[in-house]
């Protein structure tokens, strides 16, 4: 066997293991000579690194840029304003999947921070589960959906005080089901959905 393998793995051989710091920009050449002459390695990332300031304009755009952008669109082009609020809703659920998606994609392919996967896979994972729940006629609640994601975020990797935010979330519970917009096990689906994609991109990539 020769080239990337399981850290499990090697050490399991019983064999002596060195360690070498490698910058990224020289990591493929490695893996590639690695392969070439038969050597065992495998690659552990510095999971501390910060992404870089073209993947944080990028995060902008992704996140809330392309998202908000569904908006003007559906108000501009006839056939989609009269569809209504159901069209818009669709409509800014394709822009935001397409947003997680660009972003997503740029933070693996582009060697991104451990973090910047977590977010994005998140985003990405809950976003489409919320596109096929919309599909499958069950409209679990973005809005819950978009406020537990944070908190989830905060309490996880920040500090547990942080489940307090919670509560930020009885106003737009109560607003849904009086306005009839949601049921609560929608409310509770847009809830849970971000924590658990959350926990998948964290078992993932950190």
């Amino acid at each position: 066997t020769k080239g990337k393998a399981r850290l499990t793995n090697m050490i399991k051989s019983g064999k002596e293991l060195k360690v070498f710091s490698i910058p990224n920009k020289d990591l493929a050449q490695f893996t590639k000579q690695a392969k070439r002459y038969g050597v065992l390695y495998c690659v552990l990332r510095d999971k501390s690194a910060k992404a870089s300031l073209g993947h944080y304009l990028l995060a902008i755009v992704c996140l809330s840029l392309l998202p908000v952008l569904a908006y003007p669109v559906s108000y501009l082009i006839p056939a989609l304003r009269r569809g209504g609020r159901k069209t818009q809703r669709n409509l800014a659920l394709v822009f935001s999947v397409l947003g997680y998606l660009i972003g997503f994609l740029a933070a693996v392919l582009d060697d991104g921070a451990a973090m910047e996967k977590v977010v994005f896979g998140t985003y990405l994972i809950s976003g489409t589960t919320l596109a096929v729940c919309t599909l499958l006629h069950f409209k679990a609640s973005g809005h819950t959906c978009g406020c537990s994601g944070p908190i989830a975020a905060l309490s996880i990797f920040i500090n547990p005080w942080f489940l307090v935010g919670y509560v930020l979330l009885t106003p737009i519970i109560w607003s849904s089901i009086r306005l009839k917009r949601h049921t609560a096990l929608q409310l509770l689906a847009g809830c849970v959905i971000p924590v658990l994609a959350m926990l998948i991109c964290r078992a993932q990539f950190l």
